[in-house]
């Protein structure tokens, strides 16, 4: 049995879209049940039920990266596949491992069963103790994603992000953290920990994709102001990021950021409280639906 996690809040969810892609998995033999959310955390609870169903294969998360990062936390562990529909606004983690935006051939690779492992990060801040799949920011992106009207995203996708951010660059006052990393500690203005190597969709974050690594790539951003967020965004743009002037890229398993005041957190576009927080590997694996390979299954 393939069960579908439905975001109806997703950027790019269509009710008939899902209606076809169940369809296509009927057509290849498979039966196929839909839950739809209801209210943040209820992926987590839909997912947890599914992988506690006898019969039940794969667990479909039809949304976006915060989508997919709730229904990771109900089902990680268990012996359900995680397979992704991509319906948010940026749809990262899809991106990042290559999966089809094509929903009947979506529904081919769940019906030949092939899979990847990937290790998920946990984050614990004020208002947020789960996994999340692709990243974690502090600082100056997290206050964007802080600030986007939900109402807006619906309407206009990614260019919601772009009206935050103008009204972040003249509000924001880019306080000095320190961020310790496996012990160490760093001093930023802003932070970035990904699994992967992308970020707000295509563009090019980290040198590597730490998808199938116990471990994250850390972003470390050193310069306040205006002139840098503008010059990191386009160095991000052009996929030069790591050649920045202010920026150091580390690779860790464990990230705490004790700041006070409270700083905020997002995680894979969503908000997710304020600091201090912690970031671990965590130590259910999932395994991600993809295309067959000699090396995969």
């Amino acid at each position: 049995m393939i069960f579908i996690i439905v975001n109806p809040c997703a950027g790019g969810h269509r009710s008939g879209r899902v209606a076809r892609f169940a369809h296509h998995l009927r057509q290849a033999g498979l039966d196929v049940e839909i839950g739809h959310t209801r209210f943040r955390g209820h992926a987590t609870v839909l997912a947890r039920a599914a992988a506690q169903t006898p019969g039940c294969t794969h667990i479909v998360a039809a949304g976006g990266d915060g989508t997919i990062a709730e229904v990771a936390e109900g089902m990680a562990g268990s012996d359900c596949v995680l397979a992704i529909l991509p319906l948010g606004t940026a749809n990262v983690l899809a991106r990042e491992l290559a999966l089809p935006f094509d929903d009947a051939l979506t529904a081919r690779i769940i019906a030949a069963g092939g899979s990847r492992t990937i290790w998920p990060g946990r984050l614990q801040s004020s208002a947020w103790d789960g996994l999340f799949v692709q990243m974690v920011g502090v600082g100056f992106d997290a206050h964007v994603v802080h600030g986007v009207s939900t109402r807006l995203k619906n309407a206009v996708g990614r260019m919601a992000y772009v009206v935050s951010m103008l009204g972040a660059l003249r509000q924001y006052r880019f306080p000095t953290m320190t961020v310790m990393v496996d012990g160490v500690a760093h001093e930023a203005v802003s932070a970035i920990i990904s699994k992967g190597a992308r970020y707000g969709g295509k563009y090019v974050l980290a040198p590597h994709s730490m998808q199938g690594e116990q471990r994250f790539c850390v972003v470390l951003f050193h310069v306040a102001g205006i002139g840098a967020v503008l010059r990191a965004g386009f160095a991000l743009l052009r996929g030069t990021l790591a050649r920045q002037k202010g920026v150091t890229i580390l690779t860790g398993r464990r990230v705490e950021i004790p700041a006070r005041p409270a700083l905020p957190v997002q995680g894979d576009g969503d908000a997710r409280g304020f600091t201090p927080l912690r970031i671990d590997i965590s130590d259910r694996p999932l395994r991600v639906a993809v295309a067959l390979t000699g090396g995969e299954g």
